[in-house]
C-alpha cells in the first residue's frame, strides 16, 4: 500500500504542480485589450440580429425579449426561432408588442433537428433579406442568444467596439447565472464568470478564443464564407463553428467587461445530462485535428486548441485516477493507526503530508473561489459574499467529480451512435 501511495504521489505532485503554474501565470496575464490594434476602425454602426432559438420557452421567454429591447441601440432587431414548441412560446412572444420583433416558426419534419439547423435555417433567410435590402453584410452582426438570456446593458457598446475591427468575425461575452441562491448554479457562476473568463483572456493573447452558444456574436460576411450551413450537426456546434472561423483567419474576441446572464441548472442529474451533451460535442470536434494543424494559426493558439479537444478523453482517463485515489486514500484512512500519529517522534511529517494533501485537494478551488469574489465586488448589483465564495472555492473538488459521469455518458452515448439533443430544461421566474 506505502508503495503505491508513493508511486502516485510521485505522479500527481508534478502534474498539480504545473496545473498551479498554469493557473498562476494565466491569472497574472491582464486583461487583454482589443482596442489596441492596428487594423483599420470602422465607424459606421452595425446592425445587431438577436437570434433567439426556442423549444418550449414560455417560463423565461418574455424576459428574455423584453430585456434585448432595453439595450440601448437603435439598429437592433429580434428573430423568435421557434423550433415546434409545445407549449405557449409562440403567444407569449406575441403579446410583446414592438416592431423590432420578428416570430420564424419551423414546421415538422424540419422542426427540433437540433440548435443548429434552427440557427441555420434563419441565417438563410436573413441573409436574403440583407441582399434584397441592400444592407452590406460586413456591418450585419448576428448575436445569439439563449431562451433564458438576460444581456447586461454594456453589452452592445462593448460588442460594436469589437467589431470595429473589420477582422474580427465573431465575439464571445462572459456568462454569468442568475439563480446563484442555488449551491449548483453558484458553482456554474464560479466557473463560468472567473475559471472561464481567465482562460478565454489568456485565449486572447494566443489567438484562440472560443464560442459559446449564448451571448455568441458572428459577423454574417464571415458567416457566408462557410456557405449556408455555418452551423454544424455537431452537439458543440457553436465551438465548431468558432473553430471554422478562426481557420478561415478571422479573428475572435472575448468581452471581458460585459456579461450574459442565464439560469444556472439547479438538478445534478439535468447538470450530468447538460455536460454530456457537451462532451460528446467536444469529442465530435476531434475530427477536425487535421484542419487544425493546417491552419495558418499561431502554433500556441493550435496547442490550446488541440488541448480543448482532448480535455473529454482526458478527463476520461482522469476519471480511473479520480477514483483510484479516492479508493486508495479510503483504505489507507481506514487502516491508519491514529494513535501512532500523535505519539510518533514523526508526527510532524504526518501534519506536513496531511496539510500538503488538503493543499492540493482544495487550494484550486479556494483560489478560484476568492478570484470570483474579486471579480464580482466590483458589480455592487450582482455581488457573491466573500464566505459564500469561500464555501465554493472549498466544495469546487466535489462539484469537479460531476464530470465523471458526464463524460462516462458522453462516451457511451458516442460509442452508440446516439447523437439527439439534450434540452436545457429551464424553471419558472419571478415576474
Amino acid at each position: 500500500m506505502d508503495i503505491i501511495l508513493w508511486i502516485c504521489g510521485i505522479i500527481s505532485i508534478p502534474l498539480v504542480f504545473l496545473y498551479y503554474m498554469y493557473i498562476t501565470f494565466i491569472s497574472l496575464l491582464p486583461r487583454y485589450h482589443f482596442e489596441d490594434t492596428e487594423s483599420p476602425i470602422e465607424t459606421e454602426l452595425p446592425y445587431f440580429i438577436f437570434c433567439i432559438p426556442c423549444l418550449n420557452e414560455e417560463k423565461v421567454i418574455r424576459k428574455t425579449v423584453e430585456s434585448i429591447l432595453q439595450l440601448n441601440y437603435d439598429r437592433l432587431f429580434i428573430v423568435v426561432i421557434d423550433d415546434a414548441s409545445d407549449d405557449n412560446t409562440v403567444h407569449v412572444v406575441r403579446q410583446i408588442n414592438d416592431s423590432r420583433i420578428r416570430i420564424h416558426q419551423r414546421k415538422f419534419p424540419q422542426a427540433r433537428l437540433g440548435k443548429g439547423e434552427a440557427l441555420n435555417d434563419v441565417y438563410q433567410k436573413i441573409c436574403k433579406v440583407v441582399k434584397r435590402l441592400s444592407i452590406d453584410p460586413h456591418q450585419v452582426i448576428l448575436t445569439i442568444v439563449d431562451g433564458d438570456g438576460r444581456p447586461s446593458s454594456n453589452l452592445l457598446q462593448e460588442a460594436q467596439r469589437a467589431f470595429a475591427d473589420p477582422a474580427v468575425g465573431a465575439a464571445q461575452t462572459t456568462i454569468r447565472m442568475t439563480n446563484r441562491e442555488n449551491w449548483l448554479s453558484l458553482m456554474q457562476d464560479v466557473e463560468f464568470y472567473s475559471n472561464v473568463a481567465t482562460i478565454q483572456n489568456s485565449r486572447e493573447y494566443l489567438q484562440s478564443v472560443g464560442l459559446g452558444g449564448n451571448g455568441q456574436f458572428s459577423r454574417l460576411s464571415a458567416m457566408q464564407e462557410l456557405g449556408t450551413h455555418p452551423w454544424s450537426s455537431c452537439l458543440l456546434e457553436d465551438f465548431d463553428f468558432g473553430l471554422s472561423l478562426l481557420i478561415r483567419g478571422w479573428k475572435i474576441r472575448h468581452l471581458s467587461h460585459s456579461a450574459m446572464y442565464q439560469q444556472g441548472v439547479t438538478s445534478i442529474l439535468r447538470y450530468i445530462r447538460q455536460r454530456s451533451r457537451w462532451a460528446q460535442g467536444n469529442m465530435q470536434c476531434l475530427s477536425r485535428v487535421k484542419e487544425v494543424l493546417q491552419a495558418k494559426l499561431p502554433t500556441l493558439a493550435k496547442l490550446d486548441i488541440l488541448y480543448f479537444l482532448l480535455q473529454p478523453w482526458t478527463s476520461l482517463i482522469g476519471s480511473f485516477v479520480t477514483m483510484l485515489s479516492w479508493i486508495l486514500i479510503g483504505i489507507f484512512l481506514y487502516s491508519y493507526d491514529f494513535q501512532f500519529f500523535t505519539t510518533s517522534t514523526q508526527w510532524i511529517w504526518n501534519v506536513i503530508s496531511l496539510l500538503l494533501w488538503m493543499l492540493l485537494v482544495f487550494g484550486p478551488g479556494l483560489f478560484w473561489g476568492i478570484r470570483h469574489y474579486q471579480f464580482t465586488n466590483k458589480e455592487s448589483s450582482q455581488s457573491c459574499s466573500f464566505w459564500q465564495c469561500v464555501l465554493a472555492g472549498l466544495s469546487m473538488p466535489f462539484y469537479n467529480l460531476l464530470v465523471i459521469p458526464s463524460v462516462w455518458t458522453a462516451c457511451w452515448r458516442q460509442l452508440t451512435r446516439n447523437k439527439t439533443w439534450l434540452k436545457t430544461e429551464r424553471v419558472e421566474e419571478n415576474r
